[in-house]
Order: C-alpha cells, then structure tokens, then sequence
C-alpha cells in the first residue's frame, strides 16, 4: 500500500525541492500551483477529475505515476499501474486505483509528478519548436497537450488570423471562453495570447474557466484543465518564504508577488 504522506512544509518549500529533483522551472511551478488551485492540496474540480494543488486528471497523474513515480520512491504504486494497447491506464484492483489516485492529495507526491510533467512537456515542445518554450507555452501544453501546444504555437506562426477553432474544433467546444470573444472566434494568435497571457490577454482578467479537452492524456498528450484561481496562496505563513527558493533562481514580478503574499495561516485551506 503506498501511503499519502502527511507534511507540514510549506508548498513553497515543496516546489523547491520538486523543480531541484525534477530539472522544471521553479518560478514556473509556483505559477502552475496558484493558477490551478490557489495552493490548496485538497482543491476538486467540478466538471472534471483534477484533483489535488497541481490539478491531475485521472489518467495524466496514472500516466506520470506509470513513467517516473519510482524515481521518487513510489515503486509500488507505478508498478501497478499497466498502459493498455489504446494508451489509457488502469490498475486491476479498483480499491487501489483509488489510493493511487488519492496521491494526488498528497502536496509531496503532486509537486513532484508536476515537475516531471513539466520537464517532459518541455522536452516534446523543445524538439517541436526548436528553441526554449517559455512560461505560457509550457502552460498551453498543460491546456492542449504538448503535441497540441507546439501544433497552436507553429500556427500562430504560419496562420494567425485564421479562427482557432478550425484547427481545435474539440478543445474550442468545450472551452468556449477561451475560444471566442462573445460570439466571435477568437483568432489563433489570440488564444495562444489567451491561454500564454499574451497581448491579446486582459491583463486585469484572469483566463477564463476552462476544462480539460479530454480525460484521458498520456505523457506525450497531457491536458490540465485551466482554472482561473487568482494569485493569493491562502495556505502558510510568509515566515522565511523566500528561504525555500532554489540558489541561483531568477523569480520573475509575479512570482515574488505570489510568494510574499502567502500570509494566511496554515489551516486557512479551502474546504
């Protein structure tokens, strides 16, 4: 049985260690965690499966577990975890399914798998694109997949103007805020803007709600949903907030902004 670990540390403290073990982006991974859950370990999407303060859906923390969970000491839940001949992943006993799933509760073990699929999606966008995806980038990979991410990046390129939807028909009817502007389409190069926070992105506005394009990503097509949670941590104490942050790291505005706003106490979790 592969237990849920229980910790004290602060989220900062944990991303800290999870980009140093994983090779992602600290700055990155704090952006990640305040945009999908405000930092909040128990946080549940309601039209989904995200679970948990980096927001797995189901079959993406089972595919990352399946990959790299034994590099980190979770030998036992990766080995029971299969790929099927159709590329989903299931586990025989339903009970353990279950406890591999509820991992994701664990701030530990979700900072840890969102640095690996931060790393990997980097990876698939790097070879893509041939050259270093930035921030957003990286984050329309946890919209569209890695593979989708680099496809909307190349046509924002190659076919700008164009309705985005032409090309993501499945991913636009399931997230019409992102898709379009009241009842226009929104262009290509506008919802690359959209989802990276690009020119096109109010910046007083947050990303609009958005859901996963499918339930069922694997390492090399993983899809997070997007939810617009706002930058206030409500999780820990700013006491030695900066302390956890890795030697050397270049934090952008934002993410010093995030950092030394993390003033409520411990408990102040959402329920």
């Amino acid at each position: 049985m592969t237990a849920i670990t229980s910790t004290t540390d602060r989220p900062e403290a944990l991303i800290a260690r999870a980009a140093q073990a994983t090779g992602a982006d600290f700055d990155f991974l704090v952006r990640t965690a305040a945009r999908e859950s405000g930092f909040d370990a128990r946080a549940q999407a309601r039209t989904s499966s995200a679970t948990g303060m980096f927001q797995f859906l189901d079959q993406t923390w089972l595919g990352m577990m399946h990959a790299r969970g034994s590099a980190h000491g979770y030998g036992q839940a990766a080995s029971a975890i299969e790929r099927g001949s159709d590329g989903r992943y299931t586990v025989a006993d339903p009970a353990r399914r279950q406890e591999i799933l509820d991992m994701r509760f664990d701030p530990e073990a979700s900072a840890l798998m969102a640095g690996e699929l931060a790393s990997a999606n980097a990876e698939v966008l790097r070879s893509r694109i041939g050259r270093e995806p930035t921030g957003g980038e990286l984050y329309a990979a946890h919209f569209l997949g890695a593979g989708g991410a680099s496809d909307l990046i190349q046509t924002a390129q190659s076919d700008p103007d164009s309705p985005a939807s032409r090309y993501f028909p499945s991913a636009a009817r399931a997230n019409r805020p992102i898709f379009y502007d009241g009842g226009r389409p929104r262009t290509v190069a506008e919802v690359l803007d959209v989802i990276t926070g690009g020119p096109a992105a109010s910046p007083s506005s947050p990303v609009p709600n958005a859901v996963p394009t499918q339930d069922e990503a694997v390492p090399d097509a993983h899809s997070w949903s997007i939810r617009a949670r706002g930058e206030g941590a409500r999780a820990f104490s700013n006491a030695g907030v900066f302390a956890a942050v890795p030697r050397g790291a270049i934090l952008s505005p934002a993410v010093v902004e995030i950092l030394a706003s993390l003033d409520a106490p411990q408990g102040a979790r959402r329920t």
